[in-house]
């Protein structure tokens, strides 16, 4: 058997559709699973992420009565509770709920009175210099300042301590060099360090103070210029100041963030990026800090991978418009690890907040429309596979069905006129007795049939009875049925017809026959037999009464009628 017609065909066709679509799908699926494992999880603008319920909800029962943050709400009653880290960790705790848009779900009052009562002057203090404390019986310092000032900018609660105050305070650690130093870590004594820099320059940025009348053009440029002087020419890092070897990651996000925030920067970026050395800083990054895994670690030539470190450069290079330097997936799996079986981040308080910064840092990168585009792909493949294979069965039902309607027609047609044969005229006399209580049958037979086929062969008797059977099916009524009952004998079944109906029929169609003229033998007679149904009477004796009634015209002398 050929399959060329197959193929050719309409089912052919849909049914490599259906398959080609079902490769398809599976293809679009796999990438949209794919980008949906690495970039589903990274926030979409003006939508909450599916992280962010059972998140808001871990940090919000960490809030102590008093107002801040600790990392273990069952101990809230412990002593231990209240230390030195509070701050900072309430801090980290404010970023995340203001990032995930719960601050108003916050116990504010409570927040800011606790900072309030860290809120006070050095002891040593000349002028009007305030800033924050960590403890209430603890030392003034640029960190928990930072902090401090942090918190209460997001709450929009800045307008309750003197900012000037704290300004002033702030610039009274910068040393001649350009630095500032921290009381809070006396391991370094008075040495400007990148950190205290950092954070000075933070603090000053979240109370506006980082203009022209507090902080000169001079000023902003002595911290360029230290920053420049903690460069590391040796490893092509950042020290944590100058002529100390660069020893964390950390000091590269902190050189960035004293400077970022410079009004003299703001308006000439190529400053910043010199100061930098920004493609010496990447590749070291790149090279001393990343681990196999495509994380940052905060020591060099580490395989622990760092989500603080991670955090923070990814941080630096959004805003230096640089994510191109990291490899999201590998950075995205890596937080994935941080939830919790519920798909929440609950675990530490700074983990918690460096996970959900991340991920909004890289919310750019979501590739939300290749997203949206592989899930309509694959929809659109399945639905064409799904519509091919329904269409597919469609015609296939059809085709089989034309097929069995074409077999039982031509069990049912005589191969030579094209008439129905007896077979066909005796389910029609079925049908037509549950409708019609009167029925006629006409039985006719050629005269003389014999002497054709002897005087001009069987093929001219074949004519004949092709010719007389198209003749009689152009005059009978649409409703009557005509058949070739068998050699030159056909049979006409006439439903609702009396018997003086049928006679006239007949003798309509005799005339017919008698006065036309046929193609190879010119003339040509039938004689007619015909009968009439009684109820409940069956086909056989129909056919009997009109075969009786035939064979008397014949002895009649043909070209007759009778009717029994």
């Amino acid at each position: 058997m050929s399959l060329g017609p197959f193929l050719r065909s309409k089912r052919s066709i849909l049914f490599w559709i259906a398959i080609i679509s079902v490769v398809l799908s599976g293809f679009f699926f796999q990438k949209y699973r794919q980008l949906q494992i690495h970039y589903g999880i990274l926030p979409v603008n003006d939508q909450a992420p599916i992280y962010a319920a059972e998140t808001i909800n871990g940090l919000l029962k960490r809030q102590h009565p008093d107002g801040y943050f600790v990392n273990n709400p069952d101990l809230f009653d412990e002593p231990t509770t209240l230390n030195r880290e509070s701050v900072r960790l309430t801090r980290y705790a404010i970023a995340s709920l203001d990032e995930l848009n719960a601050l108003e779900r916050v116990n504010k009052d409570a927040l800011i009175s606790f900072l309030l009562n860290n809120f006070k002057a050095p002891s040593n203090a000349i002028g009007n210099l305030k800033g924050f404390s960590a403890l209430p019986n603890s030392a003034v310092n640029i960190r928990s300042t930072l902090d401090s000032i942090i918190i209460l900018d997001k709450l929009d609660a800045l307008g309750t301590i003197d900012t000037e105050a704290v300004a002033q305070l702030i610039l009274a650690y910068q040393n001649n060099d350009g630095g500032f130093w921290d009381p809070g870590y006396p391991e370094f004594g008075q040495q400007s360090t990148v950190k205290a820099t950092s954070y000075a320059v933070r603090a000053l940025h979240h109370m506006g103070k980082l203009n022209s009348t507090i902080v000169d053009s001079e000023k902003q440029q002595q911290i360029n210029t230290f920053i420049e002087n903690s460069w590391s020419t040796d490893t092509k890092a950042f020290s944590p100041f100058p002529g100390h070897p660069a020893i964390s990651s950390y000091d590269a996000y902190r050189a960035w963030v004293s400077i970022h925030h410079l009004p003299i920067n703001q308006s000439n970026t190529q400053v910043i990026t010199d100061i930098l050395r920004l493609e010496e800083m990447l590749e070291t990054l790149n090279t001393t800090f990343k681990t196999t895994d495509n994380l940052y670690s905060e020591e060099g030539h580490s395989e622990r991978n760092s989500l603080k470190a991670t955090h923070l450069l990814i941080w630096m290079l959004h805003d230096l418009e640089r994510l191109e330097t990291i490899s999201v997936p590998d950075v995205v799996q890596f937080i994935k690890s941080f939830r919790d079986p519920s798909g929440a981040f609950t675990s530490d308080i700074y983990s918690v907040y460096s996970a959900v910064d991340t991920l909004s840092l890289l919310s750019s990168t979501r590739m939300t429309k290749q997203l949206m585009l592989y899930q309509i792909l694959t929809y659109s493949s399945i639905i064409v596979a799904v519509l091919s294979l329904l269409t597919f069965a469609i015609l296939h039902r059809r085709v089989e069905s034309r097929k069995h309607k074409s077999l039982v027609r031509r069990a049912q047609t005589d191969r030579l006129t094209g008439l129905n044969n007896r077979e066909f005229l005796e389910q029609r006399y079925q049908t037509y007795q549950e409708d019609h209580s009167h029925m006629a049958f006409i039985l006719l037979d050629v005269d003389h049939f014999k002497s054709i086929n002897d005087n001009h062969g069987h093929l001219v008797g074949d004519e004949v009875l092709i010719e007389l059977s198209s003749l009689l099916s152009n005059n009978i009524r649409k409703t009557d049925t005509l058949a070739r009952w068998g050699g030159e004998e056909f049979a006409i079944l006439c439903p609702a017809t009396e018997p003086d109906h049928a006679k006239q029929l007949s003798e309509k169609l005799r005339s017919l026959i008698e006065t036309t003229e046929f193609s190879t033998v010119k003339s040509l007679t039938c004689s007619f037999g015909v009968s009439c149904a009684s109820k409940y009477e069956s086909l056989r004796e129909l056919y009997v009464r009109a075969d009786k009634a035939l064979y008397q015209s014949k002895r009649d002398g043909r070209n007759t009628i009778t009717y029994l």
